[in-house]
């Protein structure tokens, strides 16, 4: 990048910085082991070869699972009875000790298996010491001849006092919704003269509805609906234990097709319909999309082979060609007919309200291959938002359309969608129906989203009206962003007949990791590599000026140096423009809500990779579908053994440039370059051996940009 800064001599060099961390992100390896015996609890804690010598399985890989669950289950254990003396306080001596060895046990022999198996059998090997980690039947066993006195003592304490406090929480919160529910009653009857807002499953769903700008025909609609599964027994929860929690993640959206050809795929959030091939009916067929560095894939199941689709930076496909597709076409109809019965037994004329017998032709089917043409696919447009009826309107078009905007609004959105729920703090996102609904304590609102394909990466960026944000897909299917938003919505305060009034209502929330719901299934993979763009044409080449008010003298970034030969621009995002130059302003900013700013003085490094990828490119060896912290603690290990000069040397040609925070926690990089996606990495090392990594990733544009570092988007690893 032509961008030049001030040259000048920084006191302490990546290369020392990093290999602080290093060393500090080791010392729970190592002089923790060293500790001296003590009485604690801990004392009769196994020994991991007392572990490896006890627990035997019926042949090698289930002794192997068994031994990495028990390792895994004893350090949950240290750390519930640690949770009960302290949850932010320090690991003691003992434990510290326990903890790492427990740790360094199933991290080797986890690493061992996976090098001598495939990469199915060592998938399958995770799910087998998963599956023991949660048996009872397991743990009644082992614990009885591994867990001695003196910890299971300690553990019964921790249960009683951990129970004691999730029922002096539980209480607490009872209280304070029964003050808060009686205060907005008086307040209702007050203001409104009405008894107050019903608790009822129906009317709480309408007011939802409306508070989330649906129309008045459609949320009664939906009001009544809600409030009556809930009614029979078969409510949400209900219905989510018999079907599950579905997918989350990234989904396609809308009809594709190729004028000159009659082939095209239509996709929903679960399944691709293959329209116009032969006399194949338009059969639902499972598609996955893989997000790779510089492409994006979708894999359309079928036989003899899979259709592999990708993607063009305008947002359509690029196909096989011509194919063979197995289906499904129609020999012949039979009929089938309907009679209307009352209380068993042949409804006669006067009892019909219309034909008493009706008959419907249903097809025959028989399997069937055909060949198609499934070549260049173009994106579909856009549809025009229809006309929408008045909000009042109780005719049957209003109830209609209002049922159709209500229970899927922004239906005409095409394109790569998202859909699930994710909750991160007290921020909950939850995509359906091509809309994003966001939940910040009692506020909620619904809002637009895209999501954008970028070179590295999916970024999905939300247009909230309280601060926009912008979160990317991680390996892991979690979404990761940084900052804060406010959420701005309204509370209805009062209904009477068709007059709603509104009430509005505020409050911000972290934008920090957010998970999917507890098993839903991912809808989209996302590989862990990423290609390196040189900071000659795509980095920041950043001055970092001072946040106002008192602060010591400015801090001043050099450009990076040159990466190495292998280093590679990354291909155009195949659903943007290649990147645009731009001048931008980054504000960086760590905010602690309690007690002193750990981050004052440390350093910020502005990236264009993840570290994990980072990593395995110079040779660590960092698990698939790592985070970042997890990697930093893989680095950590590997270097116990090895010589990691070469490797820390390696980080100066991945990295553009840093920021270092002032007495005020922040700083300010400006500069003319590549806006699209980077990623700012920073570790702290806690007083009590754990640390906190943040490896933010952001989508950069021209202009203001801020990043803000707080504990809830950083990964704690201990």
């Amino acid at each position: 990048m032509n961008v030049s800064a001030p040259s000048v001599t920084t006191p302490f060099s990546l290369h020392a910085r990093l290999i602080l961390l290093a060393v500090l992100l080791c010392l729970a390896c190592t002089s923790v082991l060293a500790q001296t015996a003590s009485s604690d609890y801990t004392n009769d804690l196994p020994s991991v070869d007392r572990v490896k010598a006890e627990i035997k399985g019926s042949d090698p890989t289930d002794t192997l699972a068994r031994q990495v669950a028990v390792f895994t289950y004893l350090q949950a254990y240290v750390q519930r009875i640690k949770y009960n003396r302290s949850y932010s306080g320090p690991f003691t001596p003992g434990e510290q000790r326990v903890i790492a060895a427990y740790s360094l046990a199933a991290y080797q022999m986890s690493q061992d298996y996976a090098k001598t198996h495939t990469p199915d059998e060592a998938k399958a090997f995770e799910r087998l010491h998963g599956q023991y980690e949660m048996n009872s039947d397991f743990y009644k066993d082992w614990s009885k001849r591994l867990i001695g006195p003196q910890t299971a003592a300690a553990y019964k304490r921790a249960e009683a006092g951990l129970a004691a406090a999730g029922q002096r929480r539980y209480d607490q919160a009872m209280a304070d919704y029964k003050r808060d529910s009686a205060a907005q009653q008086a307040a209702d009857k007050q203001i409104f003269g009405t008894p107050g807002l019903s608790n009822d499953p129906t009317a709480v769903a309408t007011r939802r509805c409306l508070e989330l700008g649906g129309s008045n025909v459609g949320c009664m609609g939906k009001g009544f609906m809600s409030g009556f599964m809930d009614m029979v027994g078969f409510g949400t929860e209900a219905q989510e234990a018999l079907a599950g929690p579905g997918r989350a993640g990234v989904v396609l959206s809308g009809l594709y097709k190729n004028p000159a050809t009659t082939t095209s795929l239509g996709f929903n959030e679960g399944s691709v319909a293959i329209n116009g091939c032969g006399k194949l009916v338009a059969d639902g067929h499972n598609y996955t999309i893989d997000k790779r560095p510089g492409s994006l894939q979708v894999t359309v199941e079928n036989e003899p082979h899979p259709i592999i689709l990708t993607m063009r930076p305008d947002g359509g496909f690029t196909g096989p060609g011509l194919i063979d597709v197995k289906g499904r076409i129609i020999i012949g109809y039979h009929t089938v007919t309907s009679t209307l019965m009352v209380n068993g037994v042949r409804a006669t004329p006067d009892q019909c309200n219309g034909p008493c017998q009706t008959s419907t032709q249903v097809p025959d089917y028989a399997p069937a291959m055909a060949r198609c043409v499934i070549g260049l696919l173009a994106k579909p447009p856009q549809p025009a938002p229809a006309a929408a009826p008045p909000a009042n309107d109780s005719g049957i078009l209003g109830l209609v359309s209002g049922l159709a905007e209500t229970f899927a609004p922004g239906a005409g959105e095409v394109g790569l969608r998202m859909t699930g729920k994710y909750g991160g703090g007290m921020l909950l996102l939850d995509f359906s129906g091509n809309s994003l609904i966001l939940d910040c304590g009692q506020a909620h609102v619904r809002q637009p989203y895209t999501v954008e394909n970028a070179p590295n990466s999916l970024f999905i960026h939300v247009q909230n009206s309280g601060g926009s944000f912008t979160v990317a897909l991680q390996p892991d299917n979690s979404l990761r962003g940084s900052g804060n938003t406010a959420v701005n919505g309204r509370l209805v305060t009062g209904m009477n007949g068709d007059n709603v009034a509104f009430a509005p209502h505020s409050e911000r929330c972290d934008v920090s990791t957010f998970r999917p719901k507890t098993g839903a299934a991912p809808a989209a993979s996302v590989a862990a590599a990423s290609p390196t763009v040189p900071p000659s044409t795509n980095g920041i080449a950043a001055r970092v000026e001072p946040a106002p008010g008192p602060t010591p003298a400015a801090y001043t970034s050099a450009p990076a140096p040159a990466p190495t030969a292998a280093a590679s621009a990354p291909s155009a995002s195949p659903s943007s423009p290649s990147p645009v130059r731009a001048a931008m302003r980054v504000a960086i900013a760590a905010d602690f809500p309690s007690g002193a700013n750990p981050m004052i003085g440390q350093s910020v490094f502005v990236m264009r990779e993840r570290i994990d990828d980072v990593l395995r490119k110079l040779g660590i060896p960092v698990p698939p579908n790592s985070t970042p912290g997890k990697a930093m603690q893989t680095f950590a290990t590997t270097c116990r053994t090895q010589d990691c000069a070469p490797v820390v040397k390696g980080l100066d040609s991945y990295y553009i440039t840093h920021a270092k925070l002032d007495s005020a926690g922040k700083a300010t990089l400006s500069a003319t370059a590549a806006t699209g996606p980077y990623f700012f990495f920073a570790l702290f090392r806690n007083p009590d051996g754990s640390s906190l990594v943040w490896d933010i990733p952001a989508s950069l544009h021209a202009g203001d940009n801020t990043i803000t570092l707080t504990p809830t988007n950083a990964e704690t690893i201990h």
